[in-house]
Protein backbone atom coordinates (compact mmCIF):
# COMPACT_ATOMS: atom_id res chain seq x y z
CA UNK A 1 0.00 0.00 0.00
CA UNK A 2 1.44 3.52 -1.21
CA UNK A 3 1.35 6.33 2.01
CA UNK A 4 -1.30 8.22 -0.34
CA UNK A 5 -3.79 5.47 -0.54
CA UNK A 6 -3.71 4.82 3.37
CA UNK A 7 -4.02 8.45 3.46
CA UNK A 8 -7.14 8.53 1.36
CA UNK A 9 -9.31 6.28 3.74
CA UNK A 10 -9.22 9.17 6.91
CA UNK A 11 -11.02 12.08 4.51
CA UNK A 12 -12.67 13.00 8.01
CA UNK A 13 -9.48 13.18 10.20
CA UNK A 14 -8.43 16.42 11.07
CA UNK A 15 -5.16 14.94 12.68
CA UNK A 16 -2.62 12.79 12.07
CA UNK A 17 0.05 11.40 13.76
CA UNK A 18 3.80 10.47 13.05
CA UNK A 19 6.28 8.25 15.30
CA UNK A 20 9.80 8.85 15.32
CA UNK A 21 12.41 6.60 17.15
CA UNK A 22 12.41 8.58 20.62
CA UNK A 23 8.70 7.77 21.28
CA UNK A 24 9.83 6.10 24.22
CA UNK A 25 11.73 8.44 26.09
CA UNK A 26 8.74 10.92 26.15
CA UNK A 27 5.37 8.87 26.33
CA UNK A 28 4.52 5.56 28.43
CA UNK A 29 4.65 2.51 26.79
CA UNK A 30 4.35 -1.21 27.77
CA UNK A 31 6.39 -4.00 26.12
CA UNK A 32 7.79 -1.85 23.72
CA UNK A 33 4.06 -0.97 22.01
CA UNK A 34 2.71 2.52 21.11
CA UNK A 35 -0.43 3.26 23.06
CA UNK A 36 -3.83 5.37 22.74
CA UNK A 37 -2.94 6.41 19.49
CA UNK A 38 -5.96 6.69 17.07
CA UNK A 39 -5.03 6.14 13.57
CA UNK A 40 -4.02 7.42 10.71
CA UNK A 41 -0.50 7.42 12.11
CA UNK A 42 2.38 6.81 10.32
CA UNK A 43 5.79 5.12 11.87
CA UNK A 44 8.71 6.49 10.62
CA UNK A 45 11.51 4.13 10.16
CA UNK A 46 12.90 3.11 13.65
CA UNK A 47 9.73 4.58 15.15
CA UNK A 48 8.24 1.56 13.75
CA UNK A 49 9.38 0.03 17.35
CA UNK A 50 6.64 0.96 19.02
CA UNK A 51 4.27 -0.26 16.35
CA UNK A 52 1.27 -2.30 17.62
CA UNK A 53 0.37 -5.36 15.19
CA UNK A 54 -1.12 -4.02 11.84
CA UNK A 55 -1.65 -0.63 13.12
CA UNK A 56 -0.84 2.73 10.86
CA UNK A 57 1.63 2.45 8.11
CA UNK A 58 5.64 2.21 8.35
CA UNK A 59 7.60 3.92 5.87
CA UNK A 60 11.68 4.35 5.73
CA UNK A 61 14.88 3.07 4.55
CA UNK A 62 15.67 1.27 7.15
CA UNK A 63 19.05 2.53 8.16
CA UNK A 64 17.87 2.41 11.61
CA UNK A 65 15.24 -0.62 11.37
CA UNK A 66 15.58 -3.83 10.22
CA UNK A 67 12.25 -4.59 10.05
CA UNK A 68 9.65 -5.02 7.45
CA UNK A 69 8.60 -1.65 5.68
CA UNK A 70 4.93 -1.00 4.17
CA UNK A 71 6.76 1.84 2.03
CA UNK A 72 10.71 0.63 1.89
CA UNK A 73 13.03 4.00 0.85
CA UNK A 74 15.81 3.94 -1.00
CA UNK A 75 18.88 4.32 1.57
CA UNK A 76 20.70 6.36 -0.93
CA UNK A 77 18.11 9.30 -1.71
CA UNK A 78 18.70 13.09 -0.80
CA UNK A 79 16.06 13.85 1.37
CA UNK A 80 15.21 12.36 4.79
CA UNK A 81 11.97 9.93 6.00
CA UNK A 82 10.77 12.56 7.73
CA UNK A 83 10.58 14.67 4.85
CA UNK A 84 8.39 11.88 2.97
CA UNK A 85 6.18 11.11 5.41
CA UNK A 86 5.02 14.99 5.33
CA UNK A 87 5.01 15.72 1.62
CA UNK A 88 1.83 13.63 0.76
CA UNK A 89 -0.55 14.89 4.10
CA UNK A 90 -3.71 16.50 2.78
CA UNK A 91 -4.74 20.06 3.48
CA UNK A 92 -7.48 18.38 5.45
CA UNK A 93 -5.33 17.85 8.26
CA UNK A 94 -4.92 20.71 10.31
CA UNK A 95 -2.88 19.25 13.03
CA UNK A 96 0.65 16.90 12.90
CA UNK A 97 1.45 15.44 15.83
CA UNK A 98 5.06 14.50 15.59
CA UNK A 99 6.12 12.45 18.66
CA UNK A 100 10.30 11.16 19.55
CA UNK A 101 11.75 13.57 16.92
CA UNK A 102 13.86 15.54 18.96
CA UNK A 103 16.49 14.38 20.48
CA UNK A 104 19.01 12.35 19.50
CA UNK A 105 21.34 13.15 16.74
CA UNK A 106 21.76 17.18 16.51
CA UNK A 107 21.76 17.27 13.03
CA UNK A 108 18.96 15.07 12.01
CA UNK A 109 16.91 16.80 14.71
CA UNK A 110 17.44 20.29 13.70
CA UNK A 111 16.65 18.91 9.73
CA UNK A 112 13.45 17.54 11.40
CA UNK A 113 12.36 21.42 12.27
CA UNK A 114 13.19 22.88 8.50
CA UNK A 115 11.69 20.55 6.54
CA UNK A 116 8.56 20.98 9.29
CA UNK A 117 9.15 24.66 8.00
CA UNK A 118 9.13 23.69 4.78
CA UNK A 119 5.56 21.54 4.83
CA UNK A 120 4.07 24.49 6.77
CA UNK A 121 5.35 27.09 4.54
CA UNK A 122 3.51 25.18 1.56
CA UNK A 123 -0.04 24.58 2.79
CA UNK A 124 -2.67 26.37 1.93
CA UNK A 125 -4.77 25.31 4.80
CA UNK A 126 -3.69 26.74 8.83
CA UNK A 127 -2.13 23.91 10.04
CA UNK A 128 -0.08 23.05 13.05
CA UNK A 129 2.88 20.78 13.72
CA UNK A 130 2.96 19.48 17.59
CA UNK A 131 6.77 18.42 18.55
CA UNK A 132 6.27 16.06 21.39
CA UNK A 133 5.02 18.53 24.29
CA UNK A 134 8.04 21.18 23.37
CA UNK A 135 7.32 22.77 20.49
CA UNK A 136 4.59 23.76 18.11
CA UNK A 137 4.80 25.51 14.68
CA UNK A 138 1.96 27.11 13.11
CA UNK A 139 1.47 27.75 9.43
CA UNK A 140 1.28 32.16 8.78
CA UNK A 141 -1.87 33.40 9.70
CA UNK A 142 -3.56 33.87 13.19
CA UNK A 143 -3.23 31.88 16.14
CA UNK A 144 -3.87 31.50 20.12
CA UNK A 145 -2.80 29.43 22.41
CA UNK A 146 -2.63 28.62 26.40
CA UNK A 147 0.89 28.95 28.24
CA UNK A 148 1.69 29.69 32.27
CA UNK A 149 5.35 29.68 31.74
CA UNK A 150 8.21 30.29 30.17
CA UNK A 151 8.33 30.13 26.11
CA UNK A 152 10.18 31.67 22.92
CA UNK A 153 9.27 32.29 19.37
CA UNK A 154 11.90 31.39 16.52
CA UNK A 155 11.21 32.30 13.01
CA UNK A 156 13.50 30.21 10.37
CA UNK A 157 13.07 32.85 7.25
CA UNK A 158 12.49 36.96 7.53
CA UNK A 159 8.95 36.74 9.25
CA UNK A 160 6.94 39.42 10.25
CA UNK A 161 5.30 38.82 14.01
CA UNK A 162 2.52 40.29 16.19
CA UNK A 163 2.22 38.94 19.77
CA UNK A 164 -0.58 39.78 22.16
CA UNK A 165 -2.47 38.42 25.44
CA UNK A 166 -0.79 37.98 28.53
CA UNK A 167 2.51 37.63 28.20
CA UNK A 168 5.17 39.82 29.50
CA UNK A 169 7.02 41.02 25.89
CA UNK A 170 3.81 41.91 23.78
CA UNK A 171 4.70 43.04 20.46
CA UNK A 172 1.33 44.49 19.48
CA UNK A 173 3.08 46.22 16.23
CA UNK A 174 4.05 43.26 13.48
CA UNK A 175 7.25 43.19 14.15
CA UNK A 176 9.95 41.51 11.20
CA UNK A 177 12.24 38.51 13.14
CA UNK A 178 15.29 37.48 11.29
CA UNK A 179 16.14 34.12 10.49
CA UNK A 180 17.00 32.63 13.76
CA UNK A 181 17.04 35.86 15.60
CA UNK A 182 16.98 35.79 19.60
CA UNK A 183 14.22 38.34 19.61
CA UNK A 184 11.37 35.66 20.42
CA UNK A 185 13.73 34.55 22.99
CA UNK A 186 12.55 33.78 26.67
CA UNK A 187 9.16 35.49 26.79
CA UNK A 188 6.85 34.33 30.00
CA UNK A 189 3.16 33.89 29.68
CA UNK A 190 0.34 33.85 31.94
CA UNK A 191 -2.66 33.05 29.99
CA UNK A 192 -4.14 32.96 26.44
CA UNK A 193 -1.77 34.49 23.99
CA UNK A 194 -2.35 35.58 20.56
CA UNK A 195 0.00 35.50 17.18
CA UNK A 196 -0.02 36.90 13.92
CA UNK A 197 2.45 35.62 11.63
CA UNK A 198 3.20 35.78 7.75
CA UNK A 199 5.43 32.82 7.49
CA UNK A 200 5.45 30.13 9.73
CA UNK A 201 6.78 30.45 13.56
CA UNK A 202 7.50 28.06 15.98
CA UNK A 203 7.00 28.15 19.70
CA UNK A 204 9.46 26.44 22.00
CA UNK A 205 8.08 25.69 25.52
CA UNK A 206 10.50 25.87 27.92
CA UNK A 207 10.76 23.02 30.63
CA UNK A 208 9.36 23.14 34.15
Amino acid sequence: MTLEKYLSKFKNSPQITLVGPFYGDVHDHVHGHVQYLEEPVIFVDDGARWRKSGEGIVVGDGDSFDGEMDVKLNPHKDFSDLAFALSPIPEHFGEVNLIGFLGGRRDHELFNIGESHHFLRARKSPTMIKFDHAMVGYSSGQWRFERIGGFSILAVEETRVGIIGDCRYPCPQTTQFMPLSSLGLSNVGAGTICIDCDRPVFILFEEV
